[in-house]
């Protein structure tokens, strides 16, 4: 029984994805319906029907996995559907209306413009904690972390055991300036654990260094809301990869790129949230670098959602708040734009008489029509099996066969109320969502000072490849890859098996510039010695860490700052550091858009820790690619109706790939998903393998 393995599991909204990479570099894929009622089944059930395909039960491929890594949404699914815990809340008193204030933009933040100005739908997203278990206790700590006011241990106990009787099941500790002086959050802990030692407590400043009181007093919040569902959701699949035989320790992929350790996760599982799409992102980081490619788009199409992201020189962009829910959060994370748009999204008429798609999406249960699982409301998927792109009959290895005939009627049914016939209506919910999608490539792209014109797309997901071309051709995107197609839809969980260990610390620090380097050094070094202590505990040794060091940085008087890798500071002074400011600022804004003649100020110190494993490498796993296999009708809107569309499949494994330019239309049908050339574009394999598409030919020269 050869092995090590290396395994990574990647849970979506429809589909839970594994991917297994052997020491040879062989990689085998499972993909099966995400079950929500208990997210474990498809975990395992995924990682079983993978280990067959090595000719292995799922107990022998456990038994010989040295890594195993696991990109979970249960976090996330739980503040969506508001099912996390019942949650209380200590801070400063006079404070207290601090989450329910949200810096005063609580009626907007995360709002697109139409929804800004439909005032009657507006409002605060519903909170996470009920203001009357939000408490204030006397204590004051000041901005350079002195203690103004002392903690009243007497009154805090009080309002603790007042608390346990309204029956929360977490408490949040979020004090004033905690990030200068934490003594006060860490006695309020003790005091708690006193009287409920079981109880799940976390402090915000064990959360961030960040400033930016609602920002962390929310990360807090929310951290205490999943706390309990995440520490018993890693329990059980750690102690079913045990009951297996795993030897190992189970990791968990988290938002900042790559993963922590489940005793992290259970300690602060709010670094899980929205860490589905990072494995792909960090996947492709290390594609783009293989490629050389200086602009990549990420784009990842699932079931529910369509993830957008940039690899700029290889490097994923990253931020330090996230958005979620329509909550600002002091979390560290990858630049990862999302939008309701997956193979799953409903196709509906709104108010006015018009087709709309997404966000609601069928999901696992009941899912798409054509699935036969009960779904009576068309969707992506649903218009794609009547176009003829997906084959009814080769969904899932053929495993799975839809019902085209009842997707059909699902769409006649729409179009009727629109006065379209079947196609022209499916051909319509392909185009809303590929627009929507396009859209979100466009604001990912250009509002971060990149043009989508000179960047490449790598699609991936179980949709990427179905509609990365029409998207590309509407965000005006001239090159896709689907990069080692037979992996394609399961990037993130592939990603995920190579993930590395991360811890990322944050301290808020102000330093005006020009001045010495000596404090900037001296801030740096003393993060570097915490990254470094956590790493080494897990069993990691300097040779196998590396550092990462970022400040963000601002103009004075500006509010909002930026993020400047730092790779050393040369000289004793901070002349070339404010050069280097400038360039990444005027890069983001514009030539000559800074002003630092009236001063530049550093915020923010960030240290990214990365605790290296062992890479295992994976490559394609089949060879060329064999001439046409057939045809199948396809309506294409470019054509105006059905067109007899050769359809090419992969051999087996050995062969060299063409490299010949080939004309659209036509269909690569893969496992799991199918690359689709609309008319007008071209495609052909490159060196790696992967598949390139043009996607503006009339661009051409």
């Amino acid at each position: 029984m050869p092995g090590p393995y290396a395994v990574g599991v990647d849970i979506g909204g429809t589909f839970t994805d594994c991917a297994v990479i052997d020491p040879t570099g062989r990689l085998e894929t499972g993909k099966v319906p995400t079950t929500p009622s208990d997210r474990s089944v498809g975990f395992f059930g995924s990682i079983e029907e993978a280990a067959h395909k090595f000719g292995l039960s799922l107990e022998e491929l456990m038994k010989s996995t040295s890594r195993l890594v696991h990109g979970t949404t249960t976090g996330t699914n739980a503040v969506v559907a508001r099912t996390g815990a019942v949650v209380g809340l200590l801070t400063t008193a006079g404070h207290e209306d601090n989450v329910r204030i949200m810096k005063g933009g609580g009626r907007t933040v995360g709002l697109s413009p139409e929804e800004v100005m439909n005032i009657g739908a507006g409002g605060r997203p519903a909170p996470l904690v009920s203001p009357n278990l939000v408490v204030g206790v006397t204590e004051r700590i000041d901005s350079d972390g002195d203690v103004v006011v002392a903690l009243d241990e007497a009154e805090a106990k009080q309002s603790i055991a007042w608390l346990l009787e309204q029956g929360v099941e977490a408490i949040a500790i979020s004090t004033l300036w905690s990030t200068k002086n934490p003594s006060h959050e860490q006695r309020l802990r003790e005091l708690v654990v006193e009287q409920a030692p079981d109880i799940f407590v976390t402090c915000s400043s064990e959360l961030t260094g960040r400033l930016g009181e609602y920002e962390r007093t929310m990360t807090c919040v929310m951290n205490a809301y999943i706390g309990p569902l995440m520490d018993a959701y890693v329990q059980a699949i750690e102690n079913g990869a045990a009951r297996l035989g795993y030897p190992g320790t189970v990791l968990f992929a988290q938002c900042a790129g790559g993963a922590v350790s489940g005793t992290q996760a259970r300690r602060t599982p709010i670094v899980t949230i929205q860490s589905g799409p990072v494995a792909g992102v960090m996947n492709a980081a290390l594609l783009a670098r293989e490629l050389g490619e200086e602009l990549l788009l990420t784009t990842d199409m699932g079931g529910t959602t369509y993830d957008v992201s940039i690899i700029s020189n290889g490097e994923p962009l990253a931020r330090d708040t996230a958005l979620f829910e329509r909550f600002e959060l002091a979390l560290p994370i990858l630049d990862v734009e999302s939008v309701g748009a997956g193979g799953g999204s409903i196709a509906w008429i709104d108010g006015s008489g018009r087709v709309n798609v997404g966000p609601k999406s069928a999901g696992a249960v009941p899912g798409p029509v054509c699935a036969g699982r009960g779904g009576t409301e068309p969707t992506v998927t649903d218009a794609d099996v009547v176009l003829g792109i997906i084959d009814p009959n080769a969904y899932l290895h053929g495993r799975v066969t839809l019902d085209r005939d009842a997707a059909y009627r699902a769409i006649a049914e729409l179009g009727e109320r629109i006065g379209l016939d079947p196609y022209a209506t499916a051909a319509g919910i392909n185009a809303i969502v590929d627009a929507k999608m396009a859209d979100i490539i466009r604001r990912m792209s250009e509002y971060r000072g990149f043009d989508p014109r000179q960047c490449a797309m790598v699609a991936f997901g179980g949709g990427g490849a179905v509609h990365g071309g029409a998207v590309a051709r509407a965000a005006r995107v001239p090159k896709m890859i689907v990069a080692l197609p037979e992996v394609a839809s399961v990037w993130s969980a592939a990603g995920a098996a190579n993930a590395d260990v991360t811890h990322v610390l944050v301290e808020a620090r102000m330093i005006d510039l020009p001045g010495p380097t000596a404090p900037i050094e001296s801030a740096f070094a003393a993060l570097e010695d915490r990254v470094r202590a956590e790493l080494h505990e897990e069993g990691f040794v300097d040779a196998d860490i590396e550092l990462h060091r970022s400040l963000r940085m601002k103009h004075k008087l500006q509010v909002y700052d930026v993020e400047v890798p730092v790779t050393e500071l040369k000289g004793p002074d901070t002349d070339a550091l404010a050069e280097l400011f400038t360039e990444v600022y005027e890069h983001r804004f514009g030539a000559n858009s800074g002003y630092k003649e009236g001063g530049i100020q550093i915020t923010t110190f960030q240290v990214r820790g990365v605790g290296l494993t062992p890479t295992s490498p994976f490559g394609s796993t089949a060879g060329q690619i064999v001439d046409e296999v057939g045809t199948r009708k396809v309506w294409w809107p470019e054509i105006g109706g059905f067109h007899d569309t050769p359809v090419l499949n992969l051999s087996g494994s050995g062969g060299e790939r063409s490299a010949n330019r080939m004309e659209g239309p036509f269909l690569v049908q893969l496992p799991d998903t199918v690359i689709v050339i609309r008319p007008g574009q071209s495609a052909w394999f490159d060196p790696m393998g992967n598949v390139v598409v043009e996607t503006l030919p009339a661009a051409k020269g």
